[in-house]
């Protein structure tokens, strides 16, 4: 069955590094540029996963988590930042995160994140 993940990034080459590295796997991968669209785009398709960036546009990673959450509260949330503070980890697995990765992140752990949680 595919699985579908939802990478939500400001940074299109983020998303496009992503979403290349995993196209051959048997997944569905939607983007969104900033936290609305993230949380919006979430409500609509119910994605079994998604990476979640920190700072984006509008309201931050951590506030789309926690609105996503509140209607999904199954979806898996794996949250990036180059902020990675212990309290802003804190913050983001408050919101609902299930994992925080510090950027960068390179491929493998993506990888073992997406075979982790997903696959």
């Amino acid at each position: 069955m595919t699985k579908t993940l939802l990478i939500v990034d400001d940074e299109s080459s983020i998303r496009w590094i992503i979403k290349v590295a995993f196209e051959q796997e048997d997944i569905c991968i939607v983007e969104a540029a900033n936290g609305e669209e993230g949380v919006a785009t979430a409500h609509q398709i119910s994605p079994d996963m998604i990476i979640m960036d920190f700072k984006l546009p509008g309201i931050n990673g951590w506030e789309a988590a926690k609105l996503i959450k509140d209607k999904l509260p199954d979806t898996i949330i794996i949250g990036h930042t180059g902020y990675a503070s212990s309290e802003n980890k804190q913050d983001g697995i408050e919101a609902g995160c299930t994992d925080i990765v510090n950027k960068p992140v390179d491929l493998e752990e993506w990888e073992n994140l997406i075979s982790k949680y997903l696959i």
